[in-house]
């Protein structure tokens, strides 16, 4: 590793208590974005991270249960700033420079009760009767630090589980999704100590903390500065391929509202399987040798086919994506543990996908179970080939970030706010797993149990962005609108036709 180049992305204290360091290009991305929808006041891509917390087993009153459950979290959440300072970092502009920074600022010896001021800024209790769902979809802006929301629900019974929902929310530059949830089980280990033992349960000096802040992906998987001239040269392949997917063909899109120009409020909508269907779709996908991402990916992209307009004569269009990957597998130690979840390690694949359908004429009848099956199963191929040839390909993680800067618009100049990019007339939707959640959040954390974990990034676009998960055995597959562009009902139908798709293919084949 060249320790010159690096140099610039180490932590240093630029006076006493405040650190710096320059971020790489997927914060870079990030903040951009933010920065060129500054005027609608909200921020694109943020991230909302969810898990809904019970406790089942106490021999106290409820609302005595609910406060020391409180308690526990602020607790916890502040012992937690120690492990993940970066959880008080932001990202500014430094115009003398002309680059942005990530800042952290820690607590300063002279002044008294600095933690209580953070924790009453960054660890928010909601009592207006929502659930955290309701709640996210009620439009709340992402605070400047990354914070967590906890709204409780209504005291019915002294025999029923007292239940809360968290929330977190931080701006996409500090935390990616998978990086989110492994920060909401941190949080919640430590609260379930808290709980039971709040006597012996310490929260450490803050004087060396900043030993703890993450450094960006390119540090924390030894990226090189430079590619060397065969990686160039595939790099440049890559570009020009990517370019001609979208040359001389129709691209597949998703119909929405036209008129607004402003985006509105970012919303989520869902769907469940049962355990047992769940169950038998992971067993149906391993017999033919393909994952359940392979599976609903190629879902999305029959069903948008299938929302094109139909002509006079059948017709191709293609199916044009991409697919996001977690990194931490390709960090080195202590990067790829939970140790450092508040960091973004995540990429976006090099090669687009495409896939080329038909959309049948307006003459053609109704499409045979075979010809179902048969464009379904060829489909999943090609998603499959997609996926495999980036996880096989040990170079990828070099050209993360020139996929990222490639992906990067100008970053715009000036203090005033730019112009609100106009809405992509083109959208599509795209799909990411958080694979099985159970692996990062733990379902129960002594008298704690866990339920309903998710993530979104913010959608300030015309597209949908899904999401798919499974916990407890449950599959989930959810999405993220923005309300200016699309209904709640013609999402959710999206969603469950995209579900019906799988299930007819795959359970009742």
């Amino acid at each position: 590793m060249e320790s010159s180049y690096y140099n610039h992305f180490t932590w240093k204290q630029t006076k006493p208590g405040r650190w710096e360091r320059d971020i790489d290009e997927v914060e870079q991305f990030y903040t951009t974005l933010e920065r060129r929808f500054q005027g609608t006041k909200r921020n694109f891509f943020a991230i909302t991270a969810h898990v809904s917390l019970s406790i089942t087993r106490r021999s106290t009153p409820t609302e005595t249960t609910e406060l020391r459950l409180i308690k526990a979290l602020q607790t916890a959440w502040l012992r937690l700033r120690y492990d993940h300072p970066t959880i008080a970092s932001w990202v500014e502009e430094n115009r003398e420079q002309k680059k942005c920074k990530k800042i952290y600022q820690g607590f300063s010896d002279t002044e008294d009760n600095q933690h209580l001021t953070w924790l009453k800024e960054t660890f928010q209790v909601i009592s207006t009767g929502q659930s955290g769902q309701q709640w996210c979809n009620s439009d709340p802006l992402a605070p400047t630090l990354p914070t967590i929301f906890l709204l409780k629900h209504a005291i019915t019974s002294q025999q029923e589980p007292c239940r809360v929902d968290i929330v977190l929310r931080s701006h996409h530059a500090i935390i990616d999704g998978i990086g989110s949830l492994h920060l909401l089980n941190n949080l919640i280990k430590y609260a379930s100590q808290a709980f039971n033992h709040r006597d012996s349960f310490l929260i450490p000096e803050f004087t060396d903390e900043w030993k703890n802040l993450s450094p960006p992906l390119r540090v924390a998987a030894a990226i090189p500065e430079n590619l060397d001239p065969a990686q160039d040269l595939k790099l440049k392949s890559i570009v020009e391929s990517n370019d001609a997917l979208r040359e001389g063909v129709e691209i597949a899109t998703i119909p929405f509202k036209s008129g607004p120009t402003v985006p509105g409020c970012h919303k989520r909508v869902y769907l469940n399987l049962s355990a047992s269907d769940t169950q038998r779709l992971l067993l149906a996908c391993k017999a033919i040798g393909v994952s359940v991402t392979h599976v609903y990916h190629a879902a999305i992209a029959l069903l948008i086919r299938d929302l094109q307009e139909r002509q006079e004569s059948e017709r191709t269009v293609r199916y044009a994506s991409y697919s996001l990957i977690n990194e931490r597998p390709r960090c080195k130690s202590p990067y790829n543990t939970p140790q450092h979840a508040a960091s973004v390690y995540h990429s976006v694949s090099g090669h687009g996908l495409a896939i080329d359908l038909t959309v049948p004429s307006l003459a053609s009848q109704d499409t045979t179970r075979e010809k179902e099956k048969s464009d379904f199963s060829r489909t999943i191929e090609v998603v499959k080939h997609h996926y495999l040839s980036i996880r096989n390909d040990d170079e990828h993680i070099y050209f993360v970030p020139s996929y990222w800067q490639l992906s990067t618009p100008p970053y715009p100049p000036g203090l005033e706010d730019p112009p609100i990019p106009p809405p992509n007339q083109k959208p599509s939707a795209s799909i990411s797993s958080l694979g099985v959640i159970d692996n990062i959040i733990c379902p129960t954390h002594g008298d704690f149990e866990l339920h309903d974990p998710w993530v979104t990034g913010e959608e300030l676009g015309t597209g949908l962005g899904l999401f798919l998960g499974t916990y407890r055995g449950s599959l989930c597959l959810s999405a993220a609108y923005n309300d200016a562009w699309h209904d709640e009902a013609d999402v959710q139908s999206f969603l469950d036709k995209c579900n019906a798709l799988v299930v007819r293919h795959m359970l009742n084949s």
